[in-house]
């Protein structure tokens, strides 16, 4: 324990929140030493510490009987945020907070830390041995659950991954079209089954070793299985490498949207002698990307530029992502923060500030369990709660994000127009066509969605419909006995490539959407998608999955609840600010004026 803990220990016990400073307190080294679980010996050591330090007064008692005196000189707001501040500036943010958590109770330290933190994130530059490197801080309040490829579920875990990986190709969003990558050029026969592509010369891991086409089927045949990438190389029957820098893939049915694909986060390339050899791997991940990995623990998130990034060396010098208690998201100034969160509250920016808003491509929505026994199989019950949720009203009610009653997954041109309302006679006479006998339906949902989970709650409870509610983290929720085991499941789904995404929900293992289908209805999306990836134009895949949204929707499986906005608010001297695909800043191209 070191001696700022052992001062804030004895603080605590002694004289709690409401210390007057200089007043004494009657002890003994007995008490001191059960209070410090250490001997005597060690305790008069700690009292010399603390002396020389200035934090307290001793007067030890003389003869038997006499009991010895001891004053605290500084409080325990001051010397609390203090040694948080300092555990802050060596990176152990995880410290400062359990700090906090333990010595800090009936305080505003942590409200105090919180805003302290504001000024140390952001973009500044700090002194390096060769000089001055540019460091971005960002608080993030989830954790970063996998940095494998393989194992990709979230839009966070995608960003960090873009980060430290490269694909073949790269989807280009400004000019709609797909551009090279780690593949300069790629070709296919016309059956659209027979795919080669071509790798650039002198692209180097962050180990040192130059890309070969070794990697790259080695990473198209490791997601092999029912991993969550798994769906991507589904129809894969032959990947080869032809010499040093050229791969032949062959497909067992057309897709015309296997470049698309190719673009896709979960189909990053690693090198294959590291990952094939070491289990530790993706805890200390090498990629080609134009950062690199430095380190990860409880606390942070470290990774450096590449300076060999064969598409440009990024402007930064690093970046350190920090984990942050996410009850602290209400008083932290976000917009500080440089990153766009799909939770943020409405914010106002300082002055001069600048405020990028847009919609989010996609919606949240509810998926009913048809894997369980329940009053949604029946579709008039799932039509009646259809129905007897107004997306309007919650949108008025709740505010905050919420923008649009969702009618797909997509917002479009007639999103704003569109208004929704409770259909309260027709539902309550499919609930009587139901045979629904007043049994309790549960929803599972994770904390940022509980506010529109309960207001469903009260709803749907005004019609005789009782809702349990079941909040879970963003890892607990993933578990198949949480998600199997409830009526259904609120979430939000964001589409950072519209085809690609959306196929993601009705293939990907471990996919709530998917994992909630029943059988029968996935075998026939499965066919509609395979129908879909036939089409060579854009136009007749999106008829072809549109035929599977309308199905959905249309039979209430899933309910479309409401779009959401997204803000980022940034100092406009830093330059390259750019939301991508995923919700979040590209790292790459910050820079500061």
């Amino acid at each position: 324990m070191l001696t700022d803990e052992r001062y804030l220990t004895l603080l605590t016990k002694y004289a709690g929140t409401d210390e007057t400073a200089g007043k004494e307190h009657e002890v003994s080294l007995e008490e001191l030493s059960e209070a410090l679980y250490c001997t005597t010996r060690n305790v008069k050591l700690i009292i010399r510490k603390l002396e020389e330090d200035g934090l307290i007064r001793w007067n030890a008692g003389r003869g038997r009987g006499n009991r010895s005196r001891l004053s605290f000189l500084v409080g325990l707001d001051r010397k609390l945020l203090e040694l948080s501040q300092q555990s802050a500036l060596k990176g152990e943010y995880k410290y400062a907070f359990e700090l906090i958590r333990k010595y800090g109770e009936g305080t505003q330290v942590r409200h105090m830390f919180v805003e302290w933190l504001n000024d140390h994130f952001g973009y500044s530059s700090v002194q390096a041995n060769d000089g001055n490197s540019d460091i971005l801080r960002l608080p993030v309040y989830r954790p970063i659950l996998t940095l494998d490829p393989k194992e990709l579920y979230y839009a966070f875990s995608a960003h960090m991954i873009k980060q430290l990986f490269d694909c073949l190709l790269r989807y280009d969003r400004d000019a709609g079209k797909i551009v090279p990558s780690l593949a300069h050029a790629w070709e296919h026969d016309e059956s659209g089954k027979e795919w080669t592509f071509h790798l650039r010369k002198g692209v180097l891991f962050h180990h040192g070793r130059e890309l070969v086409s070794e990697d790259v089927v080695y990473t198209l045949n490791r997601l092999r299985g029912s991993s969550a990438s798994g769906w991507f190389v589904r129809s894969i029957v032959r990947a080869e490498a032809i010499g040093k820098r050229t791969v032949s893939i062959g497909l067992a049915e057309p897709n015309w949207l296997f470049p698309r694909f190719l673009c896709s986060p979960g189909l990053s390339i690693v090198p294959h002698d590291l990952a094939e050899q070491d289990e530790r791997f993706w805890h200390h991940p090498v990629g080609t990307g134009p950062f690199r990995f430095e380190e990860w623990t409880a606390d942070r998130f470290t990774m450096s530029a590449n300076p060999v990034y064969f598409q440009g060396r990024a402007h930064l010098d690093g970046v350190i992502i920090v984990t942050m208690p996410e009850d602290t998201m209400e008083y932290s100034k976000t917009w500080e923060q440089l990153l766009v969160d799909h939770d943020l509250r409405d914010m106002k920016p300082e002055n001069g500030w600048k405020k990028i808003e847009t919609i989010c491509n996609g919606c949240s929505l509810l998926s009913w369990n048809m894997g369980k026994d329940g009053p949604q199989r029946s579709p008039s019950f799932r039509k009646a709660v259809d129905l007897l949720v107004d997306r309007s009203r919650m949108i008025r009610e709740l505010g905050e994000d919420r923008m649009y009653p969702a009618r797909g997954f997509h917002p479009n041109d007639e999103s704003p127009f569109w208004q929704d309302s409770c259909d309260a006679e027709p539902a309550l006479a499919l609930l009587r066509e139901s045979g629904y006998d007043g049994k309790p339906i549960r929803i599972c949902t994770h904390g940022i969605h509980e506010h529109d989970a309960r207001w469903i709650q009260r709803e749907l409870g005004k019609f005789g419909i009782p809702v349990e509610v079941k909040i879970e983290s963003w890892d607990s929720i993933r578990e198949p006995d949480v998600f199997h085991s409830v009526d259904l499941l609120l979430y939000c789904v964001v589409f950072a490539e519209d085809e690609v995404c959306l196929i993601e929900l009705y293939e990907q293992n471990g996919n709530f959407l998917r994992e909630h289908l029943d059988p029968g209805l996935r075998a026939w999306v499965k066919e509609k998608i395979d129908a879909a990836l036939a089409c060579r134009s854009a136009e007749d895949r999106r008829e072809q999955l549109a035929i599977i949204e309308n199905k959905l929707r249309d039979e209430t499986h899933i309910l479309f609840l409401v779009h959401k906005k997204l803000n980022t608010f940034y100092n406009p001297n830093i330059k390259g600010v750019g939301v991508n695909s995923l919700g979040w800043i590209d790292f790459k191209d910050i820079w500061l004026d």
